[in-house]
């Protein structure tokens, strides 16, 4: 039986449900990178038009497309409805171009496109099939949780990319502002204000370095219990 790896946020694109139907072994898990591992070192990306659309234009699309490269020695991009509404709600449709291309040649991300999620499912089955097949008593499938690191750079940005919101290109420009791990740790939050540009991640990296570690998980106290990271981003 063919077995997908597929990341828990998925489940609201009724993906996983579609693989599960074409008689797909579905294991959910939180993935660190990627949306579906489909074989021993693969990986794909998938985002509907509108999200690579939003992805590039807050320049979220070549941090999170550098990371999943890093991690995953084949990765693949599928981008998911039509091209079509691209155009009628950009001007900029050559942009979009411009950096999917630019992705594949600098990252060497293999991309494809999907009209729709029936024939998104088809294709991660596709592929997960034919690797799968390919690598059959050879190994499992091993889900990566981080990038190679060969260098003491490469360390201290990963250690600041664990903080929420905090990608590979802003963990270099904190890191050239502040030069050391240790300066980070002591700075005020209107200098971490200044590299991170806002207040409440400032607020959320100084609560992470300097607030006290209890077992029992009260740290956030009873005001913030019912939030998320994602809401002082």
């Amino acid at each position: 039986m063919l077995r997908i790896y597929v990341d828990e946020r998925e489940i609201q694109s009724g993906i996983p449900s579609l693989l599960k139907e074409k008689g797909v072994m579905v294991i959910l898990q939180q993935l660190t990178v990627g949306d579906y591992v489909v074989a021993d070192g693969v990986a794909v990306e998938r985002k509907a038009a509108m999200d690579l659309i939003n992805s590039i234009f807050d320049k979220r699309f070549f941090d999170q497309i550098k990371r999943l490269t890093q991690t995953y020695p084949t990765s693949f991009l599928l981008v998911e409805g039509s091209l079509e509404r691209v155009k009628q709600v950009t001007e900029k449709w050559k942009a979009i171009n411009g950096a999917v291309v630019s992705s594949i040649i600098d990252f060497k991300l293999n991309v494809i496109y999907s009209a729709s999620k029936e024939e998104t499912a088809e294709i991660l089955i596709k592929i997960a099939k034919k690797l799968q097949e390919e690598q059959l008593n050879s190994r499992s499938i091993t889900i990566h949780d981080k990038r190679k690191l060969s260098s003491l750079e490469d360390f201290q940005e990963y250690v600041l990319e664990s903080f929420p919101n905090v990608g590979n290109s802003m963990a270099k420009k904190i890191m050239e502002r502040f030069n050391s791990i240790e300066e980070v740790c002591n700075a005020s939050i209107s200098e971490l204000e200044k590299a991170l540009g806002s207040r409440k991640r400032a607020e959320m990296m100084y609560s992470i370095i300097h607030t006290k570690f209890k077992k029992n998980g009260d740290n956030l106290g009873e005001d913030n219990q019912s939030k998320s990271l994602f809401d002082f981003m």
